[in-house]
Order: structure tokens, then C-alpha cells, then sequence
């Protein structure tokens, strides 16, 4: 199977280059499709819709112009596709004008040029004016009217776009127009350069194809679905090097936010996941995935999104509810997003390269919220918590508690010196001296200067298109390296794109993509600051590296064992970070080709398919000098009786390699119906059948003893290493897993096969009706027939109330569309199978051990798939030809969700993952785009963003004690939202320094121990102990984003504000107990009377556990978490003005300037926003990129 897909990969990659190589020589000269006619009296709309089987045309027109068009006479054979244009619109009053694949019709606007007299020209010559027009790409435009104002001279641009006005008076302005882009006004000069048009948006908003599901395009006028899109303008008005960061905010519904993480304790599995925000419309799983569905170019993708080049984004579509994205089908539930990726035009080639730097300055740690004397606090802290512990013997029992895995792993500094100072090692005076130097030492400067660096990313994005009516080619490079904060971590990716459309007969064609990615990630492990103690050094006096105390080996122990002949078993991190290595190198491909086959009247055929691969090699390496692979050694030696050491782990280094692979394929075959019948009813269908296929594959190893410059490595007995005789007789103690964690093997298939159809029918282009069916089977589903063939599906429909009769007279209103849809998507969740799922492992309660197997779910005939019903009431507007925007209300109720529940035991699993849980989600949304200003050198546009979530868990299984337990780890709990936040009922401190909880009914509980010989923690996870209460939703509620551009003549001006709110945050309290305590952490309750005072906890309550829960979750340290930031600053100043711009050949020049993450406010008492991702920082680290864009 390997050597078959390998042989694949490489005809993939021979067939990509060689048509890409053959499209590089297609000539401009083939320009003009040929078209045959012959009719007489037929109407508009028929002749569209036969020019448009014969060449692939789409004809973008109201139907107000349709129905006023004059019937159409024409005898044309094999003739170009531009003179049947001229013919049909020349008794016509319209205009057009040619796109890409689209001729765009409007009424006729007066020319000069068609109404001008023959008049004689003044004599003397005083300008010969010569210049370019180009589109908004940079594309020559052939045709385009260039007037002389106030003058009856005029004249029409060449097909390379260029034009001469001779006989001009000085200081005249120049007039340019051209269908389908703004009227454009310039000062007049003897070479006025390069004019770049800009598409008129407001003409085209109608009769441009703008929703697009990945299946079909359907007209704005048509749909009933909750769609958002965002163009490649304003996508591009900041420079992106992710592609979420260009949508955060920007599409009302899709919710992005890596500041807040949620953390799914889904019932039944293993541990918790905590990931950022990225979702549409809510959370509505509980152990499926929770992210949207990607689609690029028409094709769901399995790759990961950095795949995805944010210089290529045409557009980017979301679809909401069931009605925009039913036709996914068990992939919907989280809603879709569509990437259109950029195409070539016809023309001769051209050239854009962009590149951009970025730095981000390392930490700032002294502007943290620490306590200043925060070494002080933790050594008077130490030395109150371990005095009383420490007496003569202390010292020596270091080294004897530990031989044989017994005693403590660690001790932190204070603990030695006060052992030492017991054992008569060394005087109170110097102890004292010793925690004096403690005191006045912080690492956090050392830790910046050894460890943390500016972080620098950089990218250089290469592109070229062009073609003919024939073959048109796109072929696009991305190269971007970035370096991380951290020294020794950084990561570099290429990316290769090429695509092309090809013209195969006059009803065949052919639309071929293929990707090629490779990324290399390098890691090194960098201690976390807030994991070891302040007052802890990095280097001796003698800059050399030094061993962290508190994550080390008792030294005396360490003296034992180095006396044995023993490496040193101590933790240098300035060693590791230097000696042990995590590389990944990942390559991923993606293919996609499309046929077309057009039969005529409306119909034709689409067939093709994706293979998708993806290659991920980790290796983990730590050399014979790092502390791990000296640990790994040590902890499995044994002391013969004689005083020689046998090795069951080779010395040497430590190689761990893992790969992972995911081969995908789709085919799919789909029929399009899509025509216009007796003029007022149009139709546009399809009807589909696809295949899928998923193989996940993995592998782990390991080596040991190993040597990275000969590559060789020793084998080992794990046999032996299990064994009675090794295992009674470790030097230091067993190392569980050795085997379990560094060898795996991992086969995973998916199948997937699928009916689909949507249908959507306008009348009179007022009224719509949309209806959409689909069935999935998959090897993940049960055999129960109840469930195995039930469809998806969804109904919708619209009303365009603007072009009713009684709306005439509100010539403002532009558009007023209501929109409603009712349906049902779905989601898979992987956690249980029809099948039994167990797993291989070496059981730790036998001796020896024996290769065992652990049933993770058993065999479940009725598992389906995650069901949401959706309903969505929405209304489109737009007044004033400069304000548009949507309005949704949307009900989601998510059933069937996969949780655990309890089930008859004689099963022998209980409790099991079923379908069984219930969330709904509601909400609202809110978007508006304003032109406040749009002049010929001032244009200002404003787009607001505004979206209101909220959730609730309605069925869930949770054991019996389980009652708002999710202090700590936030989850799903029955009536409450998703993320549900609870805290304890704080009452102040006691008189000994302990936290005080109070329950519902008034009465304080001691938090040393509570009533009835019951702890605080058994009285609050019972439903009934009414000593916590709920604080709020984790999760923001609602997001909301302000953009604004202002151009003023060659420079514009774009700034982004985010806001997040409706949530609750913990913020950390002011431990006295941790190793970086927080201001106000000084203050804590020291002697009675002190809790009048104070909310600090005393040193005392750190050895009571209740004490430290009522204490981390109580209500007092529960703030609102609504926050803003000013997101983006992005200034641009084009030069395509320049003469020398000009002189060296390019069409457009352009540089940005941007700042990220500029300032953010909390509002809260706190004034603590989630946008610095941690209390202690009170700021966020601004990131400043330059970037440069050309065209030639």
C-alpha cells in the first residue's frame, strides 16, 4: 500500500510540473472564443444561457434588465466571442463588460464618444497625454472610455490598455470610465502613468455570484441561508502571516479567540483538552470536534490550516445554519467554512511578489505584576513551612530515604541550608547569610538573558498567472521562517501551488490543483518561568551552568550515587536546552481535479475528486550528556553485591521517532440544473454522490545507548528490565511505561459514502425557496436501521422586499431581504465504534509482565452521528447605496451527543460512551458595512461586527456525588452553559489565617474541617451542600469587532478593535506559597486580628488541602472577563505614481507598516484582560511587521 501511494505522490508531482511548464508557453494570442447562433426573436436570457454552454460564460445581469431587453436576431458562426457581444448589445441599452469566466451586463451610461460630432480640434498642440489603464489586479483593460472634461474629446484604450490624447490643454482633468468599475478623475500631464481602476462593489452587488458553498454558487438575491462572506480587499487591509488572524472578528458568528481556552472534561474519556476558541455559533459537541469544517477551492480538507496561505485568500465564505450547510452532512454541526483561493486571468503573464519581517520583543518581566521583594517572600515562606520538619538527622537521611525509589525526589534550597545548619554543617549565621543573599536575588534578568530572545518571522510570497481562453495558469511560492521567543525553538515552511483551468472542447473543460508543503519545526526545552524558585541561579560564579535545586535530586543523595559510578543525576537547564532536541519535519500534498461537461439547456456534469497526503516524522533526541538520558540510565541500574553496576540501559543518548501519515481521497460526480424558464422562474439544483476515505497511520520507537554521529544504538532485554530479580534490586527505582510510552503502532480508517442534493428556486428574483438532502453511511455508524439511513436536510426561503411595488417610493432602501431556514446538520464522534475498541498493553500487575489488552468501548449497534437541529430568521439590508449589513436569531439544539452514561452492567463496560447528551445554543448577530465617505482621493468605510452566544447543557449523565464540581476543570454540567464556572461562598478569613465558606443558609464552615467529620471538598461536591454557588460562563458570550480604512490619496490608514465580554474569569490569588507571588502577597494574615485587615491566607492554611480550595475558588477572586484591544494599526502608501516606479517596469508598488496587539483594557476592578493570556502581565507585547507588495 505504501509503494502505491508513493508511486501516486510521484505522478502527481511529474504530471503538476509538466502542465504547469506547457501552460507557461500558452500565448495571448488565442484571446477570443468562437461561438455559433442562429435565432431569431429570442430573448436575452436564452441567448445567455446558449453562449454560456458553448463557452463556459456565466452572464452576471438583473432581472429587471432581462425583462426590458429587446428580443435578439443574429446569424453568427464561429465567431469570436467578442464580436457576438457587439452584435447582441448593439441595439441594445446596455453595456458590458468581459471578466474572468463572467461578462458582466448594465445599462448603458452616455459616451462622449458614442454622442460626439465630428468637430474640428484646436491647432495648437499644447499636452499629447499618454497612459495605462489597468483593473484592480493590474490586468490592461481593453476598451476603456478615457475623456477630456469639459471637452468634446475622447478616446479608447488599446488592448494592452494604453492610450493617447493629443491636442490637450494643460491642466485639464481626465475622465476614465469602465463597466463594472468606479468613474475615475485625474489631473492631466504628458505621461500620467499607470491608472488603476477599482471595481465598482455597489453596482455589482446583485448580480454578482457572491455566496459560495464549495458545491454550488448561488445568487445573494436567492439564498435563505445564514451566510458571511469577506473579500480579498478586506482581507488584505492587514498583512497576515496566520490566516484566522485576517477573519478574527470580521464574519458576525465565527468565534476566534486563542486568548481563552476551554477545557472539555468530556464524561467518560481520559483527561481533559483545553484549546482556543474557534467555533461558529457555539460549542454544540462534547467529544466530537468542535471546529468548523474547512473547504478550499470546493473540497473539504483533512490537512491541517496552515496549509493555508494567507496571500492567496480570495474570498472567504462561512455558512451558519442548515439551509447554507446541510449539503455537508454529518461534517456540518460546527458550521463550514469555504476559502476561495486566487485564479489566473487571460492575459500575458504576470508577476506579484510580496514579503513581509515581523519581530516581537522578548518579555518584559520587570513591568509584571510580582511582588518586588518576591525572592523575600518565598525564603521567609521556605523557611516558615520547613524549619519545624528539619531536625539533626535530616541531612544524612537524604542520602538513605531515596536508595531503592523511597523518600522525597526533591527538596527545595531553604531546606538544605536549614538541614545542614541542624547537622552542624554549617552556623546560623551562615544559614542566615545565605537566606539574605536568597532574599535579594531575582533570576528574572539571568532568565531573559540566557534563555528568551527577540522573536523574528519573516515571509516571501512569489506568484504568476496568466493564459489564454484555452489553458489559463496560476503558480504560486510561499516561503516563511519564524523564531521563537524561546532560544532553540523556530520553524520554517515552504509552500507550491499551482492551478489551472483548461479548456478541453467546446463543452469539456478541466480545473486542476495541486499543493505541495514542507515544514520543519525545531524545539528545545525551555524551563517555564514560574517553575522554579526566584532566588535559584543558572550559572556559578564562574559562568558556568548550574543545577536548579528545587528540581533536583538531593545532593547528598547525587554524592551516593556519583560515588557508585554514576553520572551526575542532577537537572543543568542551560545543559539541556542545548542537548536535547524535538525536530518535525512534515510534508503534506493535495491534488484536486474537476471535469466539466456541459449538455446545453441549463445541465451539465462535474466529476472529479481530492487525494490529500501528509507525512509527519518527530524525532526526540537527548544526547548522552543531557539529564534525561542520565536519569533514564541511573533509574534502572543495578548494585551487584560485589559494588559493580549493571546496566540495563546502555549509557549513550536517547532517540525517540514517531510517524504519522493521513492518506485522503473524495470522488465525487454531481449534475447542475441551472436556468432561467419563461423569465420570471429560475431554478439552479444539483444532485451528488460522493466517496471518502480516511487512513490514519502511526508508529513510535526508540533507541537507547544512542550515538547521533555514528547513528548506532544498543539493544536492550525489556524483558529482563520486568522482571522479579531487576526490579527487587534497583538502585533508585522502577521507571513504569519504559516500554508502553516509546513503541506504538496505530491503524485507523474511515469510510465514508454519501448522497446529496440542494435545489433552489427564485420567482420574479422576490421570492425563493431552497430545500437541500443528504445521506451519510460511514463505518462509523451502528447497524440499527432506525438511525443508519435517516437523512439530513433543511428548508429555507426568502423574500427580497425591496422589489415589491409598495417599496418604490423608499428609494433609499436598497435592499430588505428576509431570510428563514429550518434543518438538521451533524457531527461525528470517534470515541465509540460499532465495534469492540481495545488497545495493547504490558500489564504492570503481573509478574512479569504480559502483553495484555484494555477494553477502551464496546460493540454499540445503535451509534449514530451528533445531531443539531437548526432554525435561523434573518434579514439582509441596505439604505443609502453605502450601508449594508445582516441581522440573524438562531436556534440550535444539538441531540445525541456522544457522553458517558450508565448501562447494564452484565454488558461488562458501565458506565459506556453512548449517544446521550443534549446542548442547545441560541443567539443573535449583528454586521454592518458603512461608505461613509468615497471620493476620488477620501474614501472612509467602517464594518461592525456584532454576535451574542449563549448555551446550556440540557441532558447529561453525571455520578451521583457529582453536583457543581467543576471548580477546577470547567466542563458541561446539567442546566448550566457549556463551560460552566463555580466557585466557593467566601466568608473572610478565621482567626488562625484560614479561609471561611458559608452555605445558602448563612452558616460559615471552617475550612481546617467542616461539619460532621465531613472536608469542605466532600461537602461541595454533594448537590445539596450549598457551599458553592455558579459565577458565570467561562466562555465570552459575545464578540464584537470594529474595523476602519480611511484612503486619502495614495496612503490608507486601517486599525481593527476586538472586544470580548459576557464571561467570567479566576483571577490568581496573592499566594504567598508560589514561586512568583503577586503584589499584595506581603499581606498575608500573620497573627490574630490580622483577618480584620487582610484576605491573604495565612502560611499555615498551605498545609491544609480544603483550605487551599476554598481559598483558589472562592467567589472574591471572581471577576468580570470583558475585555478590548486595539487590535491592528496598518498604515500603506502606495507608489504606482512614481515615475520611477514607472521607469524600472512595475505596474504596482506598495509598503505597510503594522503594529498587532498595541493595548488592551480590562474591565474589571482588576483592570486584567485575557488578551495577555496571564494575570501577572498587565500588557501585551506588540509584534511590528513591515511589509512589501509588488506587481509587474
Amino acid at each position: 500500500m505504501y509503494r502505491f501511494y508513493k508511486k501516486l505522490l510521484l505522478f502527481m508531482r511529474l504530471t503538476t510540473v509538466i502542465m504547469l511548464l506547457s501552460l507557461l508557453q500558452v500565448s495571448a494570442n488565442s484571446l477570443a472564443q468562437r461561438v455559433t447562433l442562429s435565432e431569431k426573436g429570442t430573448s436575452l436570457s436564452g441567448i445567455f444561457e446558449k453562449i454560456k454552454s458553448q463557452a463556459g460564460i456565466d452572464f452576471m445581469v438583473s432581472s429587471e434588465i432581462i425583462e426590458n431587453a429587446k428580443p435578439i436576431f443574429i446569424q453568427a458562426k464561429n465567431m469570436p466571442l467578442n464580436e457576438v457581444l457587439t452584435a447582441i448589445f448593439k441595439d441594445q441599452p446596455l453595456d458590458y463588460f468581459i471578466g474572468d469566466k463572467y461578462v458582466v451586463v448594465s445599462r448603458k451610461k452616455e459616451s462622449l464618444i458614442d454622442n460626439e460630432k465630428s468637430e474640428p480640434l484646436n491647432v495648437i498642440s499644447d499636452l499629447v497625454v499618454k497612459g495605462k489603464v489597468v483593473d484592480d489586479k493590474g490586468m490592461p483593460l481593453s476598451g476603456a472610455i478615457v475623456i477630456v472634461k469639459g471637452q468634446r474629446q475622447a478616446v479608447r484604450t488599446a488592448k494592452d490598455g494604453s492610450f493617447t490624447l493629443r491636442n490637450v490643454k494643460e491642466g485639464s482633468v481626465l475622465i476614465i470610465r469602465y463597466v463594472g468599475f468606479k468613474t475615475k478623475e485625474i489631473k492631466s500631464s504628458d505621461d500620467v502613468g499607470v491608472i488603476r481602476m477599482e471595481v465598482a462593489v455597489e453596482e455589482l452587488a446583485e448580480t454578482s455570484v457572491t455566496v459560495n458553498t464549495g458545491y454550488q454558487r448561488i445568487r445573494p438575491e436567492q439564498s435563505t441561508g445564514a451566510t458571511s462572506q469577506l473579500n480579498t480587499v478586506e482581507y488584505e487591509s492587514r498583512i497576515s502571516t496566520n490566516f484566522l488572524d485576517g477573519l478574527t472578528n470580521r464574519l458576525p458568528g465565527l468565534m476566534i479567540n486563542n486568548d481563552v481556552t476551554f477545557t472539555s472534561n468530556t464524561p467518560g474519556t481520559r483527561g481533559s483538552d483545553s484549546k482556543p476558541l474557534f467555533n461558529i455559533r457555539g460549542i454544540s459537541t462534547m467529544s466530537a470536534n468542535q471546529s468548523p469544517l474547512i473547504v478550499i477551492d470546493g473540497y473539504p480538507t483533512e490537512l491541517t490550516l496552515e496549509m493555508i496561505d494567507p496571500n492567496e485568500i480570495e474570498s472567504v465564505t462561512i455558512l451558519k445554519d442548515a439551509a447554507a450547510a446541510t449539503v455537508y452532512g454529518v461534517r456540518a454541526s460546527n458550521g463550514v467554512i469555504v476559502i476561495t483561493r486566487k485564479k489566473a486571468r487571460r492575459g500575458l503573464p504576470k508577476f506579484t511578489f510580496r514579503s513581509t519581517f515581523g519581530m516581537t520583543p522578548k518579555e518584559n518581566y520587570s513591568r509584571y505584576r510580582w511582588a518586588k521583594d518576591g525572592s523575600a517572600l518565598v525564603t521567609t515562606y521556605q523557611i516558615a513551612t520547613t524549619q519545624q520538619t528539619v531536625n539533626e538527622s535530616s541531612w544524612a537521611l537524604l542520602a538513605k530515604n531515596q536508595l531503592g525509589g523511597g523518600g522525597e525526589t526533591s527538596r527545595n534550597a531553604v531546606f538544605y541550608i536549614l538541614a545542614q545548619q541542624a547537622a552542624g554543617l554549617i552556623t546560623p549565621e551562615q544559614a542566615a547569610s545565605v537566606f539574605a543573599e536568597y532574599s535579594n536575588y531575582n533570576n528574572i534578568e539571568d532568565y531573559s538573558r540566557l534563555f528568551l530572545r527577540n522573536s523574528m518571522n519573516s515571509t516571501y510570497n512569489f506568484n504568476v498567472s496568466g493564459g489564454s481562453d484555452n489553458a489559463l495558469y496560476y503558480i504560486t511560492s510561499n516561503y516563511s521562517s519564524n523564531r521563537n521567543t524561546q532560544r532553540g525553538n523556530d520553524n520554517n515552511r515552504f509552500l507550491l501551488s499551482g492551478r489551472s483551468s483548461l479548456k478541453l472542447g467546446k463543452k469539456l473543460s478541466l480545473e486542476l490543483t495541486t499543493d505541495y508543503q514542507e515544514q520543519r519545526n525545531n524545539g528545545a526545552p525551555v524551563p517555564g518561568i514560574g517553575t522554579f524558585s526566584p532566588y535559584e541561579r543558572f550559572e556559578d560564579v564562574n559562568g558556568k551552568p548550574s543545577f536548579l535545586i528545587g528540581k533536583s535530586i538531593a545532593t547528598p543523595l547525587n554524592d551516593v550515587l556519583m560515588s557508585y559510578g554514576l553520572d551526575d543525576y542532577r537537572y543543568y537547564p542551560l545543559i539541556d536546552m542545548n542537548e536535547i532536541s524535538d525536530r518535525t519535519h512534515t510534508v503534506n500534498n493535495r491534488i484536486t481535479a474537476n471535469f466539466k461537461y456541459g449538455f446545453g439547456a441549463g445541465f451539465n456534469l462535474s466529476f472529479g475528486g481530492i487525494y490529500e497526503s501528509s507525512r509527519s516524522k518527530q524525532k526526540h533526541h537527548a544526547s548522552a550528556l543531557s539529564s534525561e538520558a542520565i536519569q533514564l540510565v541511573n533509574d534502572l541500574v543495578v548494585r551487584n553485591s560485589d559494588g559493580t553496576l549493571t546496566y540495563n540501559i546502555p549509557k549513550g543518548g536517547f532517540l525517540s521517532e514517531e510517524q504519522d501519515s493521513k492518506k485522503s481521497y473524495t470522488a465525487r460526480m454531481q449534475l447542475n440544473y441551472n436556468k432561467v424558464i419563461a423569465k420570471d422562474h429560475s431554478i439552479n439544483a444539483i444532485l451528488g454522490s460522493e466517496i471518502r476515505n480516511l487512513i490514519t497511520e502511526g508508529s513510535k520507537a526508540a533507541y537507547f545507548g544512542y550515538n547521533d554521529e555514528t547513528l548506532l544504538h544498543q539493544p536492550i532485554n525489556y524483558e529482563g528490565i520486568n522482571s522479579s530479580t531487576v526490579r527487587g534490586n534497583l538502585l533508585i527505582g522502577l521507571r513504569n511505561g519504559l516500554y508502553e510510552s516509546n513503541f506504538r503502532q496505530q491503524y485507523v480508517e474511515d469510510r465514508f459514502l454519501s448522497a446529496y442534493s440542494n435545489i433552489v428556486y427564485a420567482y420574479k428574483g422576490r421570492y425563493s425557496l431552497t430545500g437541500s438532502m443528504r445521506i451519510d453511511q460511514s463505518n462509523f455508524f451502528g447497524t440499527n436501521p432506525k438511525y443508519r439511513y435517516k437523512p439530513l436536510w433543511s428548508v429555507g426561503t426568502g423574500w427580497n422586499i425591496h422589489r415589491e411595488s409598495f417599496m418604490k417610493d423608499l428609494s433609499w432602501v436598497k435592499q430588505l431581504k428576509l431570510r428563514m431556514a429550518y434543518g438538521f446538520n451533524g457531527n461525528v464522534a470517534k470515541l465509540s465504534l460499532p465495534d469492540v475498541i481495545a488497545r495493547t498493553w504490558l500489564n504492570r500487575n503481573t509478574v512479569p509482565r504480559v502483553q495484555s489488552l484494555e477494553l477502551l468501548s464496546y460493540a454499540n449497534s445503535s451509534l449514530r452521528w451528533e445531531q443539531t437541529r437548526n432554525f435561523n430568521l434573518g434579514l439582509d439590508y441596505g439604505v443609502f447605496k453605502k450601508v449594508t449589513g445582516t441581522i440573524d436569531y438562531y436556534l440550535k439544539k444539538s441531540t445525541d451527543l456522544m457522553g458517558s452514561a450508565q448501562i447494564d452492567p452484565t454488558i461488562g463496560v458501565s458506565p459506556a460512551l453512548i449517544n446521550q447528551a443534549t446542548i442547545v445554543n441560541k443567539g443573535i448577530e449583528f454586521s454592518l458595512r458603512a461608505d461613509w465617505i468615497t471620493k476620488d482621493k477620501f474614501n472612509w468605510n467602517t464594518g461592525i461586527v456584532i454576535a451574542r452566544n449563549t448555551s446550556k447543557v440540557l441532558e447529561v449523565f453525571q455520578q451521583g456525588n457529582s453536583g457543581p464540581q467543576t471548580l477546577s476543570s470547567l466542563g458541561y454540567v446539567k442546566d448550566y452553559p457549556v463551560g460552566a464556572m463555580f466557585s466557593f461562598n467566601y466568608a473572610g478569613l478565621d482567626n488562625e489565617g484560614f479561609p471561611y465558606v458559608i452555605n445558602n443558609e448563612g452558616t460559615k464552615f471552617r475550612t481546617i474541617r467542616a461539619a460532621a467529620g465531613n472536608s469542605v471538598t466532600q461537602m461541595m461536591n454533594s448537590s445539596t451542600s450549598g457551599l458553592s454557588h455558579y459565577s458565570g460562563s467561562s466562555i465570552p458570550t459575545i464578540n464584537a469587532g470594529l474595523s476602519n480604512r480611511v484612503d486619502f490619496g495614495s496612503f490608507y490608514v486601517f486599525a481593527m478593535i476586538n472586544y470580548y465580554g459576557g464571561f467570567k474569569v479566576r483571577v490568581p490569588r496573592p499566594h504567598i506559597g508560589i514561586a512568583r507571588p503577586l503584589e499584595g502577597a506581603g499581606a498575608y494574615w500573620k497573627e490574630p486580628g490580622d483577618e480584620l485587615t487582610t484576605d491573604v491566607m495565612g502560611i499555615a492554611g498551605y498545609g491544609s488541602s480544603n483550605a487551599l480550595i476554598a481559598y483558589n475558588f472562592s467567589d472574591k477572586y471572581v471577576v468580570n472577563g470583558d475585555y478590548l484591544t486595539l487590535a491592528d494599526l496598518t498604515i500603506s502608501y502606495s507608489m504606482d505614481k512614481s515615475n520611477f516606479i514607472k521607469k524600472i517596469g512595475l505596474s504596482h508598488f506598495e509598503l505597510k507598516g503594522q503594529v498587532s496587539n498595541i493595548m488592551t483594557i480590562g474591565l474589571n476592578k482588576e483592570n486584567f484582560s485575557m488578551a495577555t493570556r496571564s494575570y501577572q502581565k498587565p500588557f501585551l507585547t506588540p509584534t511590528y511587521t513591515l511589509g512589501l507588495f509588488t506587481n509587474f
